[in-house]
């Protein structure tokens, strides 16, 4: 439905199906239900929340549905954050303090994580090299070194 919208061209048979049982989260269920209205009613000017929808939300959500491991939160974010900068300056005062509420994946040990998994060698070998050197301070310090063994 979101390609269908972002292109312009929507078949009429779209507008007459049912969404059916919604088991997602209320906000999945209003945008859908928010496109759903949109393709039902001959509306040619697509509103905010239209855009936020179909550019931002339900990129990112097929993005996590798609890549869920926790490997991949860092980017998720990262992915967020890069698609929201061309939001209006009301919808980002809106939006920021939910981003950084949930910018938990964003800590360090998290980014470790991500770049662990990442595709690129030197990527993995830079989050090797910067455990590998925390570790060795870890000791000097005195403090735990939580083995994997």
């Amino acid at each position: 439905m979101c390609q269908e919208i972002s292109t312009g061209v929507c078949k009429d048979d779209l507008a007459l199906k049912a969404p059916g049982k919604m088991s997602h989260s209320r906000w999945l269920n209003t945008a859908n239900r928010f496109l759903r209205l949109y393709v039902a009613t001959n509306e040619n000017e697509p509103s905010q929340n239209l855009e936020i929808i179909v550019k931002v939300y339900a990129v990112c959500w097929f993005e996590i549905k798609c890549h869920y491991a926790c490997k991949d939160s860092a980017r998720h974010l990262f992915s967020i954050i890069s698609k929201s900068p061309y939001l209006p300056e009301e919808i980002k005062k809106v939006i920021d303090p939910v981003i950084e509420r949930n910018g938990s994946v964003g800590h360090p040990e998290n980014l470790l994580i991500a770049m662990l998994r990442d595709d690129s060698k030197h990527i993995r070998e830079l989050a090797l090299r910067r455990i590998l050197k925390y570790r060795s301070t870890a000791k000097n310090r005195g403090c735990q070194n939580i083995s994997s063994k």
